[in-house]
């Protein structure tokens, strides 16, 4: 790679190559939310971070929309249950579309991700203007991680905010959705009190509880007591959480990018004092290649 050419002006096609050899998911208009909701809720194995949707116009595709995990379980609180199972993809998408050719530079994409608080774009091919692929925040982590970029990872965290285990779903939802996270952390609060480290047990996100609320169990909790029931139920018995890798604060941003390359490390935590500190995909681009940049969100929220 030229050291003389800055990483945001390195064309997509060049920086994220991948992202045109995977199979394009999109939804129509008239989608039901259920079909839609299940694609993210099993998005970190397919590897879709949104949705982009496509309306036919004369015979011709066109991007009209996208759709995240966070617009979809917002919808979900507002409507309740089972109402919110015949929502379409028109009622809940972002009709901000800001679709940009695969020989622009990255520098565009990362324009619309600041200026859209939302990770994911779609990408057209150049000649015929047809949609030919979509870009997230984590198609970027590769080119992060090949750069050899030593800088310590501890200059790019946040604080991680956790909750009791016993707290319930709606509680942790409510909570997130208040703050703007995707990710929370689960301590033992009857763990040794001075030892926070040890307390921290898990990570949850707004994945794993759209995979919830799909599931049997979920589906069957909601039609016997509406959305109310979710406050019934703890997260640490009813979730699948994640078991975070924990980095040391110094390890550099390119080794903490592979690691986040790993569909099964939504984000990283930095054990540091007394406390837990959080890394997400967010953190390593927009804090790395738009220094200026405070971390807003990754394909819906930050942390």
């Amino acid at each position: 790679m030229n050291r003389n050419i800055s990483l945001e002006d390195i064309l997509i096609k060049d920086a994220a190559p991948q992202i045109f050899r995977r199979p394009f998911l999109f939804v129509e208009p008239n989608s039901r939310l259920l079909k839609i909701a299940t694609f993210l809720a099993i998005g970190p194995q397919i590897y879709v971070d949104g949705l982009v949707v496509i309306d036919k116009v004369r015979g011709k595709e066109e991007p009209v929309g996208r759709i995240s995990s966070k617009q979809i379980i917002s919808k979900t609180l507002d409507l309740g249950y089972p109402e919110w199972l015949e929502l379409k993809a028109s009622q809940i998408m972002d009709s901000f579309v800001g679709t940009i050719e695969m020989d622009s530079p990255l520098s565009t994409a990362l324009e619309i991700f600041e200026k859209t608080r939302f990770a994911f774009v779609p990408i057209i091919a150049k000649d015929n203007s047809v949609v030919a692929a979509s870009l997230s925040i984590r198609d970027i982590l590769p080119l992060i991680a090949k750069s050899n970029i030593d800088r310590p990872i501890k200059d790019l965290c946040s604080p991680l905010i956790s909750v009791d285990k016993n707290t319930s779903i709606r509680t942790a939802l409510d909570f997130m959705m208040k703050e703007g996270i995707r990710n929370i952390g689960i301590e033992d609060n009857d763990a040794n009190k001075n030892n926070n480290n040890n307390r921290l047990l898990r990570i949850i996100n707004d994945r794993k509880i759209l995979e919830f609320l799909l599931s049997h169990n979920g589906r069957e909790a909601m039609q016997r007591d509406g959305m109310a029931g979710l406050a019934d139920i703890n997260i640490i018995n009813h979730l699948d959480m994640i078991s975070a890798t924990k980095i040391k604060c110094y390890t550099t941003i390119s080794n903490a990018a592979e690691l986040l390359m790993d569909m099964h490390n939504p984000c990283l935590i930095l054990e540091e004092g007394q406390g837990n500190s959080i890394v997400t995909p967010w953190d390593i681009v927009m804090r790395t290649l738009r220094s200026n940049l405070a971390g807003i969100e990754d394909g819906a929220t930050t942390n």
